[in-house]
């Protein structure tokens, strides 16, 4: 019961975000030019920026490839993986499905290690924090509107160094601890994490994938403005849509983040003195080029990996081990179990 009410909490407080956010970007817009600004749109330009959008994720499966030391698994595969927790995370209020998603079908349907998969999970999204970071630091150089965000770029700055001081901490300086000795797949992990931390050249090539990610995401971006005619810079366009996905994933919001990723996107883009009317209009097809793909690659593909039906059978089967060693231990003895001396006692 009380985690019923709990889900129900969560979702109640993601759609009033999304609800709140979503009426503050649409407040006071004339609908008039934010239907003439989509009727111009040109749907070749759309694909292309879907087609860019793909190649960046499938960069981001061949990059979290390259963190699995010792394992082996398949670009495509990890593509599919990741796709289908990203899009499951879509549909929920509460963005904590993905990762969770993610290492199920790892360990369950293609038997990666509980630690190894976390480790690189865990790695993936610092070296995604650091590769962020450094676009920020960079772009705050070079965009004079980005002194409007100084807080949130040494904001970022703060949270990378936590980051990386944790990788540290689980790689260096876990070993003698009580704790990671006494259980067992925290000490796994731990030593994952650190004969991953060795690997210098493959996190080397991860960062640099993770730049050029963030970069095709910001190209798609910018396509999508020139397919609306909204005169924004490759380079405008990669700061909003890295502000904007942030701020969709990290707050309760609902299912796609409806409302709260508009509202990030006319947040941003009004630093950048873009209509509102022009820039909900890039909101709303950014929105759908985003968040539609993996959806629908999780809404195919995640229903075949069989995670439910692998999770009930184990649970099942422990039960029924459980129940037979129950049942042993309460059989009477027989006399070939009590042994001769026993058995003529009586």
């Amino acid at each position: 019961m009380k985690n019923k009410l709990l889900a129900v909490g969560k979702l109640a407080i993601g759609l009033g975000a999304s609800g709140g956010l979503g009426w503050v970007a649409a407040r006071g817009l004339d609908w008039g030019v934010v239907g003439d600004s989509l009727a111009g749109v040109s749907f070749p330009l759309i694909l292309l920026a879907v087609a860019v959008f793909m190649l960046a994720s499938w960069l981001r499966a061949y990059r979290w490839q390259i963190l699995f030391v010792t394992e082996r698994i398949s670009t495509w595969r990890l593509f599919l993986i990741q796709n289908e927790g990203i899009g499951l995370n879509n549909l929920l209020p509460i963005r904590v499905a993905s990762e969770a998603t993610q290492l199920a079908v790892l360990t369950m349907r293609d038997g990666v290690r509980g630690a190894t998969a976390l480790a690189t999970l865990g790695m993936e999204r610092v070296i995604d924090v650091v590769a962020s970071t450094l676009i920020l630091g960079v772009a705050f150089f070079l965009v004079p509107e980005m002194k409007n965000f100084t807080l949130y770029v040494w904001g970022a700055a703060g949270f990378t160094v936590v980051a990386l001081a944790m990788v540290r901490f689980l790689a260096w300086g876990s070993d003698g601890m009580a704790l990671f000795r006494r259980l067992p797949f925290l000490a796994a992990f731990a030593k994952a994490v650190k004969d991953l931390e060795r690997e210098r050249a493959r996190l080397t090539a991860s960062m640099l994938i993770s730049v050029l990610y963030w970069l095709l995401v910001g190209v798609t971006a910018w396509i999508i403005a020139l397919a609306i005619d909204l005169p924004i810079s490759p380079m405008t366009a990669t700061l909003v849509i890295m502000g904007t996905i942030f701020f969709a994933t990290a707050i309760p919001a609902a299912p796609s983040a409806i409302g709260t990723f508009e509202f990030a996107v006319l947040y941003v883009l009004a630093f950048f003195d873009v209509e509102r009317e022009a820039g909900f209009g890039f909101a709303v097809i950014t929105h759908a080029v985003f968040f539609l793909p993996p959806t629908i690659i999780a809404a195919i593909f995640l229903p075949r990996e069989g995670i439910l039906t692998i999770g009930l059978r184990r649970r099942s089967a422990a039960r029924r081990a459980r129940a037979g060693q129950s049942a042993g231990a309460s059989a009477p003895l027989t006399a070939a179990e009590t042994g001769p001396g026993q058995a003529s006692a009586g």
